[in-house]
């Protein structure tokens, strides 16, 4: 099987290829981390408050700083387009790694987790782990083995689907899933001795990989590779995005959504919906469907069945299924223009349900409040030469009540599910209390600082911002891809609309009235 190209350089595309550079990656990863729990462990003058969570939680931890790290790529794009490696490596980062988050992640993992002995313990045990200097190495031990490898000696997964029924053979993390699993295990060549547990995804997300890839690649990669069959095509570029996100990166509160049933509200009155911060497995492929969230129906899986652009970290690994890579690097306008991406000329509604994690938010919404300048600086140009908008995008933030934000509109409180919002005087005094006791969870443990909140609500000012809602207790259903389950009281959550300023014929007025019809409540 050809995995060359015409030049005898590796074709690093190649789906055979893919899969088993993601193989070699998990293997490398998996020890890095394997030693950075045991150098958590060793540290003499750290102490956990969950040490049997240690595993997990710095797992998770491992994964955001990968992220930080692709959120710095100072590369141009077509140079990052054609990176295919997870590891983080100097060609990526002009100015070397971003470590303060994961400092701050594990701080809040230690009793004393604020004081000066246990943060400098932490910055010294990273600095001396050299995560960077291990990545790097670990990224050249892959393409060495790739290119000293034969192919005939690749591995190749393997797929077995697990019924709904079938519930005693289930492993811990798999009898969380609700119905079928798809479980993708390596096979290796007989003579290769390496441990590769296999990773599971819900049935209905590997079907929902099937519709998209058929949708996105199908075509292109079968004129590729026309000696790899369909099915063969498809496995392994489904396994190799199971691997990219439930073996390497490993953070499963990534694989959240927002509510969907919001989301196809807007589909239905003629938004082109999409999600900025996603992955092929949660982004949004709903149908459109007028809905409110008195009646808020139960997501699922099974019901994404409309192939959908969004953005995602790993376009090396997602672009076969709809990725348009970072949201760091989206434009907007193009994205409206695209005969591709938009070939109605829909008003875009961008989605940003965010990551639990200061560094990103951070990042992403910097990015947000430049786009929103833009538009509004091309806004007033195209007024002022009586010209039609440019382009029409508004925005939907969903966000952990993690900020105090200061936006120009009240917010509003959600304390019963499926009620209506609370407004009296003495209800807003304990939505202030609610914001400023969840909001001073950021200056326990080690602070990472940021500027967005004050930016983006400065730039919203009273022009862009039509909704505000705070929702506690289990008001707010967010979606669990991974479980295939509603998960209703993950945290206290704010929700944000954002609708670009401009004339009501040509649609400004129309968020604000959507969400007003689908929360129950009055427009300003």
């Amino acid at each position: 099987m050809k995995r060359k190209c015409v030049d005898g350089t590796l074709d690093a595309a190649h789906p055979g290829l893919c899969f088993h550079r993601e193989v070699l990656t998990y293997l490398r990863w998996s020890a890095i981390r394997r030693d950075f729990l045991e150098a958590l462990q060793a540290s003499p003058h750290l102490r956990f408050t969950e040490p049997k969570k240690l595993w997990r939680h710095s797992q998770e931890a491992l994964g955001k700083w990968v992220l930080s790290q692709l959120a710095r790529d100072t590369r141009g794009d077509r140079d990052a387009a054609s990176s295919v490696s997870f590891f983080p490596t100097r060609a990526m980062l002009s100015s070397g790694t971003y470590d303060e988050q994961l400092i701050r992640d594990v701080s809040l993992k230690c009793g004393s987790s604020g004081t000066p002995t246990v943060v400098a313990e932490i910055k010294q045990l990273i600095a001396s782990f050299n995560l960077s200097k291990r990545c790097e190495d670990a990224a050249a031990e892959v393409l060495q083995e790739l290119e000293s490898a034969s192919p005939s000696i690749y591995c190749t997964p393997s797929l077995r689907i697990i019924d709904a029924a079938e519930v005693e053979n289930r492993t811990g993390s798999q009898r969380r899933v609700h119905g079928a699993i798809a479980e993708i295990s390596v096979r290796q060549p007989k003579h290769v001795r390496r441990g590769c547990p296999p990773v599971s995804i819900p049935l209905a997300a590997y079907k929902k990989l099937e519709m998209c890839y058929k949708h996105f690649a199908e075509k292109t990669d079968g004129e590729r590779y026309p000696r790899l069959d369909y099915g063969n095509r498809f496995l392994l570029r489904a396994a190799t995005i199971a691997l990219r996100y439930e073996g390497c990166l490993a953070t499963g509160s990534l694989q959240l959504c927002a509510d969907i049933s919001l989301k196809r509200h807007l589909h239905a009155a003629g938004y082109h919906v999409m999600d900025l911060c996603a992955s092929p497995i949660n982004a949004y492929m709903g149908s459109p469907k007028t809905g409110s969230y008195n009646n808020n129906e139960d997501s699922s899986l099974e019901g994404e069945k409309v192939p959908n652009h969004f953005c995602s970290a790993f376009p090396d690994t997602d672009c076969y299924f709809g990725s348009l890579g970072s949201a760091l690097k989206f434009d907007v306008e193009a994205a409206y223009n695209s005969s591709v991406v938009n070939p109605e000329k829909k008003p875009l509604l961008l989605t940003l349900d965010v990551p639990y994690d200061e560094d990103l938010c951070e990042r992403l919404f910097s990015k947000l409040v430049n786009d929103m300048q833009q538009a509004a600086s091309k806004m007033m140009i195209a007024n002022e030469k009586q010209l039609p908008p440019p382009f029409v995008v508004d925005y939907v933030l969903v966000l952990p009540l993690w900020w105090d934000l200061p936006m120009e509109r009240k917010k509003l409180l959600f304390t019963t599910s499926g009620g209506p919002p609370l407004s009296s005087d003495e209800e807003e005094a304990s939505m202030d209390a609610i914001v400023k006791e969840r909001s001073a969870v950021l200056s326990n443990g080690y602070t990472v600082p940021y500027e967005w909140p004050q930016r983006l609500a400065k730039t919203a000012g009273k022009s862009w911002v039509c909704f505000d809602g705070i929702f506690v207790g289990d008001t707010y259903n967010y979606f669990c891809t991974i479980t295939n389950k509603c998960i209703p009281g993950v945290t206290a959550t704010e929700v944000i609309g954002l609708a670009q300023p401009r004339a009501t014929a040509d649609g400004g007025q129309l968020l604000e009235t959507l969400f007003a019809s689908f929360y129950g409540t009055q427009q300003a």
